[in-house]
C-alpha cells in the first residue's frame, strides 16, 4: 500500500515537474514574441514619424510657394 502511493506521489511529481517546465517554456517564448513586437512597433512608429515630418515638409514649402 504504501510503496504504491509513494509512486503515485512520484508519477504525480514529475508530471508538475513537466507541467512547470512546459509553462516556463511557453513564458520565455511569450517574452521573445513580446520583445519582437515592442521592437517592430518602435520602427514602424519611427518610420510613421519620419513619413508625417516629410509631410510637414512638403506642405510648407507648397506653402512657402504660393
Amino acid at each position: 500500500m504504501l510503496e504504491e502511493e509513494v509512486q503515485q506521489l512520484e508519477e504525480r511529481t514529475q508530471r508538475l515537474l513537466a507541467a512547470y517546465r512546459q509553462a516556463r517554456l511557453e513564458q520565455k517564448r511569450a517574452l521573445q514574441e513580446r520583445d519582437r513586437l515592442l521592437a517592430l512597433n518602435a520602427e514602424l512608429r519611427r518610420r510613421i514619424e519620419g513619413i508625417v515630418e516629410r509631410v510637414r515638409m512638403l506642405e510648407s514649402e507648397q506653402e512657402s510657394s504660393q
